[in-house]
């Protein structure tokens, strides 16, 4: 999930709609608070509900605080997030997979990113 690319994408064009999958098992593992820390560091909630929010920094996307959206897993394990600022909205689609206690999302091109699950209070770095 990187902001630079997603910032692009919303200033720019609104990509293919979300669409809704029906892995479980997937979806039940990737509920809740992940830390992304290869190759940038954010953090991301994803809700039971089909909800997630990535948290931002301050002045990362100008004066917002979250980008809110939603996610679903198709049958072959692809995770789609769609994200909507505004009347624009930009989906993203990588492979879900799990290596031990880290989620890896791969995109198309091969590149990954890795989470780890983060337990505790948002960091104060992205609550303000």
């Amino acid at each position: 999930m990187k902001i630079v690319r997603l910032l692009l994408l919303l200033s720019g064009f609104a990509l293919a709609p979300f669409a809704i999958g029906a892995d479980s098992a997937l979806g039940d593992r990737l509920v809740g608070v992940w830390r992304e820390y290869s190759p940038s560091s954010n953090i991301v909630r994803f809700e039971q509900d089909g909800s997630t929010k990535l948290y931002l920094r301050k002045g990362e996307i100008g004066d917002l605080r979250t980008l809110d959206g939603k996610w679903a897993i198709s049958d072959d394990g692809m995770l789609s997030i769609t994200y909507t600022v505004g009347a624009k909205s930009m989906t993203l689609h990588a492979r879900l997979s799990y290596q031990g206690e880290e989620m890896i999302l791969t995109e198309a091109s091969g590149e990954q990113t890795k989470h780890r699950r983060h337990t505790g209070p948002i960091p104060e770095i992205y609550v303000w």
